[in-house]
């Protein structure tokens, strides 16, 4: 999120927040975006007075976003051109803000576990790159052709300390590029996404906030007068998961046919069996907008419940692997400093050095015992 263009979760919050407020208390959509374009934050601004301009002009709320699709992520967008079919654009801009704080929560609370843990790795790189810098520049006793290299790495004085703080940066963004890739990958292959829901701790919660967006967004439009197999288009696209968004098509086809939304829902095989379950009952009693708003409570709550012990699992992780790095380096540091000259002392103090008459003896100093 550092180099795109895509609005943070705080402004979304915002943005949210003031047109939840705007739109409920009578005010016309355009001017909504007008006032924001004048009076909301920085980030916020330029992308609202671009979204008031196209409404001027008579385009709709849902083509005047898409054509600011870079600032936006796609929940946003799908939701609110939920909202706009609906009519719900108020309670839409609620749930919207109410997710988007979840999300700001969670992700204060995951760097609130791991900052310490992040504070002991930096320090513990910086100590020992300080004593790569420190140990080069000790002087050579006489005798010695090699200087000192604690951690068995071949890195000493100024430029050891750089090869290895860059060599740290390069492991680290290594990571960080292999889980942008597969992050990428989990958003257009929807295979990928399929077996991560087979994943402990981790499918079932990406599973939970994929199922919490479709049943708002299936609650919100279940009420209105907007076709079901549209409906059911736009939740799906709200989910923001790639195997449910390539499911869509499957279902829309499947009740085209004359078959029930719970069986169209069950041929997908990525609802979980209890929201099956809890769909065909309320298909059978006709209160399909009341079973979406329960299921989309109980799954939200699973979802927070789970994403928190992800936090805390990465947190515990990271510390770990501090810990090994520090161990790591303390036991090179006494095996290549202390053991090795025990070994050379215990090497040298077995020697005896004879002078004079090889039959005298001599001391184990090598001085000859007088006669």
């Amino acid at each position: 999120m550092i180099w795109s263009k895509r609005l943070g979760t705080a402004s979304l919050i915002e943005l949210s927040r003031a047109l939840r407020y705007a739109l409920s208390s009578g005010m016309m959509l355009r001017d909504a975006m007008d006032l924001l374009s004048r009076e909301g934050t920085g980030a916020i601004r330029p992308v609202a007075a671009r979204v008031a301009t196209d409404l001027k002009a008579g385009w709709s709320l849902q083509e005047a976003l898409r054509k600011q699709e870079a600032s936006f992520p796609p929940l946003f967008l799908a939701l609110t051109a939920v909202g706009e079919e609906s009519g719900n654009l108020p309670e839409v801009m609620g749930e919207l803000e109410k997710y988007y704080l979840t999300q700001q929560k969670l992700r204060r609370d995951f760097f609130s576990d791991i900052s310490w843990p992040l504070v002991q790795f930096i320090a513990a790189v910086l100590i020992i790159a300080g004593l790569i810098l420190i140990l080069g520049m000790l002087p050579v006793k006489a005798g010695n052709k090699d200087q000192v290299d604690p951690l068995g790495l071949g890195l000493l004085g100024y430029d050891g300390a750089i090869t290895f703080l860059l060599g740290v940066g390069t492991g680290l963004a290594a990571i960080g590029a292999v889980y942008l890739a597969v992050s990428r990958a989990l958003r257009k292959v929807p295979v990928l996404q399929r077996f991560l829901f087979r994943v402990p701790i981790i499918g079932p919660c990406v599973r939970s906030l994929a199922m919490t967006r479709l049943c708002i967004a299936l609650k919100l439009m279940l009420d209105t007068r907007l076709s079901v197999l549209k409906a059911i288009q736009l939740a799906f696209t709200a989910t923001d998961n790639s195997a449910f968004i390539a499911a869509a098509p499957g279902v829309v086809a499947s009740i085209r046919r004359g078959n029930t939304i719970s069986d169209s829902f069950a041929h997908t095989r990525v609802f979980p069996p209890p929201y099956r379950s809890a769909l065909a009952v309320a298909e059978e009693s006709g209160r399909l907008p009341e079973m979406c708003a329960v299921q989309a409570e109980n799954y939200d709550e699973q979802a927070r419940r789970l994403l928190g012990t992800i936090n805390k699992i990465a947190s515990v992780l990271i510390w770990l692997l501090v810990a090994a790095f520090i161990i790591t380096a303390i036991f090179r540091i006494f095996s290549t400093v202390y053991l090795k000259n025990i070994e050379k002392s215990n090497d040298g103090g077995g020697q005896t050095i004879r002078t004079g008459d090889p039959k005298q003896p001599v001391l184990p100093s090598g001085v000859p015992l007088a006669p």
